[in-house]
């Protein structure tokens, strides 16, 4: 009876083992056929080992370079070196009896991918929302948690400042990962619950002229955060304009902290969409400098409203907050001159519906209160981006506004000097992609003009006299406190959205103090 049992026992156990060794040498030939064979043909993968644990249901492949090619030509234009990727929790009932692939946990540490933007070669579709996939899967896949740490990604273009874009120590998470045979067709191959990612650091090369650099970036399921984001100049002013083939805005940004909130984007079929509940920037400073003696730009400007209509995505942003920001505008006109400058501080701004998704008639609205030349100001603009005639309404006011507080800008650029006080300015622009009508109401006090002389040597008093007779002194002069006027304007289309407000606010300004 012993023997008996001795043998049952001794052949429970060669089964066991022997059971283990053949589900291990099983799965791991799995594993081995699906990375030589099953893999798109444009992935050229290799690894220096794969260690499997049946008991605990580990998969370990180390060593991994996989490097992706273009499908008409053997150009690599992607590699991606992995230490160790590691596949823990494989579900063997699953695999044999469900049909399906599914793992508790896979974790990838310590990778660097590069791409070559300038190597890839787009294949032509059909239809572009199904792409050639990946791998070939027969199996629907489940991954419950999916952490990949330590990461870089660099990509490079073929200009002599190659780097485009580099990411630093970024750390991704993902929750209840899926994937079968149809969704790894789409241009996302995979469905997920939660997503969180996290990067030291972030540079992109948008311009030829600008860098764009992000200390720290960090994205949950439904919020971004951005942590001291800055665009800078490559060059000094002096250099930029030497290398300039036309007029162009010298522009430095930087903003402490961005918060996106309620974010989801996709692609509805082929198209891009990209939705936000809320945006909140805080404390902007933006200064832009233009030099206008370099060659002028003389392209088409188009409206905010074309082109958030023209724009290759769907987008909808439902509010944007933007707190105490600061902007300084300097332009220079003449060589002999420094550049005239204006300046916005602790200007707070609240958009709503910026996108060109939203349904007809829903107008896109922007309010803005602070301090223009330490004079408040309050402005309210509206367009409806699906209006072709890109019909806007722009009004506001200002207030007490020393008249020299606009010297800083108008002498340098137009060789006048203002003297007085404006007391009160009220406009309401009305306009489309051709012309705007401006209505003005003014109180002003004591309103003098000063035409400078050529050399700047002084006050060219003659010509001021003769100016002055053809400006009202006070705007009580005629018994009112406020003078009106009206103005028409004609848009000049190689011009900014900003010079059309402006000469639109001129035209109404001259015939309301004249």
């Amino acid at each position: 009876m012993k023997k008996i049992i001795l043998y049952v026992f001794l052949g429970l156990t060669v089964v066991t083992v022997g059971g283990y060794f053949y589900v291990n040498h099983l799965v791991k030939q799995k594993v081995e056929t699906f990375l030589a064979d099953q893999l798109s043909p444009q992935i050229n993968f290799t690894y220096g080992g794969i260690y499997m644990s049946t008991f605990s249901g580990l998969i370990s492949i180390e060593g991994i370079d996989a490097r992706f090619s273009n499908k008409n030509d053997t150009v690599i234009h992607t590699r991606a070196t992995v230490d160790k990727l590691e596949l823990s929790g494989f579900a063997y009932w699953n695999y044999f009896v469900n049909d399906q692939i599914q793992f508790d946990h896979i974790e990838i540490n310590e990778n660097n991918i590069v791409y070559f933007k300038d190597k890839f070669i787009k294949a032509q579709k059909s239809n572009s929302d199904k792409q050639d996939p990946l791998a070939k899967i027969d199996k629907s896949v489940l991954v419950s948690s999916l952490s990949i740490g330590n990461t870089s990604f660099t990509m490079y273009d073929a200009s002599k400042d190659s780097v485009v874009l580099h990411i630093s120590k970024a750390a991704l998470s993902m929750k209840d990962i899926r994937t079968d045979a149809s969704i790894i067709k789409q241009r996302i191959p995979i469905t997920y619950d939660q997503i969180s990612l996290a990067s030291d650091s972030l540079f992109l090369k948008i311009s030829p002229y600008e860098d764009l650099n992000i200390k720290s970036l960090n994205i949950a399921d439904d919020a971004v955060t951005i942590k001291d984001l800055s665009i800078l100049p490559k060059y000094s002013k002096q250099e930029y304009s030497r290398i300039l083939p036309k007029e162009r805005d010298y522009t430095v940004l930087k903003i402490p902290s961005i918060n996106i909130m309620g974010y989801e984007f996709g692609f509805n079929q082929e198209n891009l969409f990209f939705n936000v509940q809320k945006v909140e920037v805080d404390k902007p400073d933006l200064s832009i400098y233009r030099d206008k003696l370099v060659a002028d730009d003389l392209s088409v400007k188009p409206l905010y409203s074309k082109m958030l209509r023209d724009l290759k995505m769907q987008l909808m942003v439902d509010s944007i907050l933007i707190s105490k920001s600061h902007i300084v505008y300097e332009e220079k006109v003449k060589s002999d001159k420094s550049a005239g400058s204006i300046e916005f501080t602790d200007l707070n701004l609240d958009m709503a519906a910026v996108g060109n998704v939203q349904e007809k008639g829903r107008l896109t609205s922007i309010t803005a209160d602070g301090l223009f030349q330490e004079s408040n100001i309050h402005v309210d603009w509206s367009f409806d981006v699906h209006n072709v005639n890109d019909a806007f309404r722009f009004s506001g006011n200002i207030g007490k506004l020393p008249a020299s507080n606009i010297n800083s800008f108008v002498r340098p650029n137009l060789n006048v000097e203002f003297e007085g006080t404006l007391e009160e300015i009220y406009f309401d622009i009305s306009g489309n992609n051709n012309t705007s009508q401006t209505a003005m109401k003014m109180a002003y006090d004591d309103f003098k003009v000063n035409l400078m002389r050529k050399n700047n040597s002084g006050v060219n008093k003659f010509l001021s006299g003769i100016a002055n007779l053809f400006v009202a002194k006070d705007s009580k002069d005629d018994g009112e406190k406020y003078r009106d006027g009206n103005g028409n304007a004609e848009r000049n289309k190689d011009q900014s959205v900003f010079n059309f407000v402006w000469i639109s606010i001129l035209s109404a300004l001259l015939k309301t103090m004249t």
